[in-house]
């Protein structure tokens, strides 16, 4: 489909688009900063006030503490001094910046900037003890809310962000420049994510197709004339006249982001350099060495073994749960492929009738991912018990592999254990997902499920594999949480 539009008559009108457009900008990102300001400063308020409750039922507190009046007045200083730590830190300018601000990529930032204001608050309390003798804050109490607002700073951004902005904000008009492969990527992780409040408008591409807009050539007449505030470059063949356009596009009423070539490669931890005015994409070298696999064996199997404790009860009920609704066995073992090529089985929670296996030859013909690899799935699959749909739907058949995490078969994050068959066709430099052990979760897990491809799930596992941190670890499993209780992608 192409757009035919009007031209522009005059630079006066031009001019008046892009202030229109800039207004518009201007004001999603006042709304945004706005809403994450007020949540900080609930979240802030709400740590202190459990600091404070907290210290007096421990007995902390001291005798002597500051008059009510004294204490009114840092209240309300308080209340406008927290934005502008935060905003120091650049915690609010960023927000009309990135296509995707996650609270987990800012929690560097966040504990920096609350430890700040922290110590200024220690501070006080010396300047406080020494010329009044009047008690404000402790190093205990400091600690404790730190503690304490390291947790509620990131929960409040992300429900504001997740909840809230989508359903109040209009979301930003974004045109995708390459209607290939990488643009269709692009598409379909922003549709995904309605917290991103960027809407694809479509595509501008020199081969034309039902969604391309127009050629690279339209691109700054439909910017104008469709108000786009949004554009990403997504095209594995820059030419000098697409890039002359980009530097025509980028101006201040225009978000110009690039897909940039070989981004496969990249990942969180991949930094940007200078050579001369060249920017330079570095990528560190794969590091997994005997240390760093202790570190990560010794944390899986305390959390898996504290876990099958905690959760015992749960695994109880599911158990019963399965042997009450259907004939068969409780649990599904499967041989997987692991670290090195090793073969271990898969426990999980069964899910399905008893013959599942054998029925899934009558039933290949209504498989959901055909074309994409050896993967078998289906949505509404006639073999799931009803207890099976609903362990896994939220994802309780998952449960058991605790104990191949705990006998070291697996790990709390990882590639993908694919069945056998699946794996065997996995060749080449995708091969490099089998240096490390597989895991329970992973990237596959976080960013969509069952809902990707089979060739992006390999890719995925790669990018983890040779990009592996411990910090990295750690944000895909707080990121797991939310993905489970979505229940996106399970079925």
């Amino acid at each position: 489909m192409s757009v035919e539009a009007e031209p522009l008559s005059g630079g006066s009108a031009a001019l008046r688009l892009s202030n229109s457009r800039a207004a518009r900008a201007r004001g999603f990102g006042r709304g945004r900063v706005w809403a994450l300001l007020m949540v900080d400063i609930v979240s802030v308020w709400l740590a202190l006030a459990g600091t404070y409750l907290a210290a007096e039922q421990i007995g902390s507190k001291p005798a002597v503490v500051a008059p009510g009046a004294v204490l009114a007045v840092m209240a309300l200083v308080l209340t406008l001094a927290w934005p502008g730590v935060f905003m120091a830190y650049g915690l609010y300018e960023r927000q009309t910046r990135a296509i995707a601000p996650r609270s987990l990529d800012e929690i560097l930032d966040l504990f920096h900037a609350l430890l700040a204001g922290s110590l200024a608050l220690l501070v006080i309390d010396q300047g406080t003890k020494w010329a009044f003798d009047w008690a404000v804050y402790s190093p205990l109490e400091a600690a404790m809310f730190l503690a304490v607002a390291l947790a509620l700073v990131p929960l409040g951004r992300t429900c504001v962000r997740t909840w809230v902005l989508p359903n109040v904000l209009r979301p930003r008009r974004a045109l995708i420049v390459g209607a290939g492969p990488e643009g269709r990527t692009v598409q379909r992780k922003l549709e995904a994510h309605p917290e991103f409040s960027l809407q694809v408008i479509g595509f501008v591409d020199d081969e034309r197709d039902k969604d391309v807009l127009g050629t690279h050539e339209d691109l700054p007449r439909l910017i104008d004339t469709l108000e786009v505030e949004w554009v990403v470059v997504a095209t594995s063949e820059p030419t000098n006249e697409l890039l002359n356009l980009m530097r025509e596009v980028r101006r201040p009423d225009v978000h110009l982001s690039i897909v940039p070539s070989y981004s496969e490669l990249f990942a969180s931890n991949a930094s940007i350099e200078e050579l001369e005015g060249i920017p330079i994409v570095s990528l560190p070298p794969m590091r997994l060495s005997r240390s760093v696999r202790t570190v990560k064996r010794a944390i899986d199997m305390f959390a898996s073994g504290l876990g099958l404790l905690v959760l015992s009860p749960l695994l109880a009920a599911v158990a019963l749960a399965i042997r009450l609704d259907s004939p068969g066995p409780i649990f599904f073992r499967q041989k997987r492929h692991g670290r090195g090529g090793s073969v271990f089985e898969i426990m999980k929670f069964r899910s399905m009738v008893q013959d599942a296996e054998a029925q899934r030859h009558d039933i290949g013909h209504l498989n959901e991912m055909e074309g994409s690899g050896p993967l078998f799935k289906m949505a509404n699959d006639p073999r799931i018990t009803k207890v099976g749909a609903f362990i896994r739907k939220t994802s309780l058949d998952e449960l058991p592999q605790l104990w191949n995490v705990l006998r070291g078969e697996m790990s709390l994050v990882g590639p993908r254990p694919f069945v056998i068959h699946e794996s065997e066709q996995i060749t080449g430099w995708a091969g490099r997902r089998l240096d490390t052990t597989p895991g329970i979760t992973g990237l596959w897990q976080i960013m969509g499920r069952n809902d990707i491809p089979f060739d992006e799930m390999v890719k995925l596992d790669y990018v983890y594999v040779t990009n592996w941190s411990l910090w990295w670890d750690i944000k895909i499993l707080l990121r797991t949480i939310p993905t489970v209780l979505g229940r996106k992608g399970a079925y």
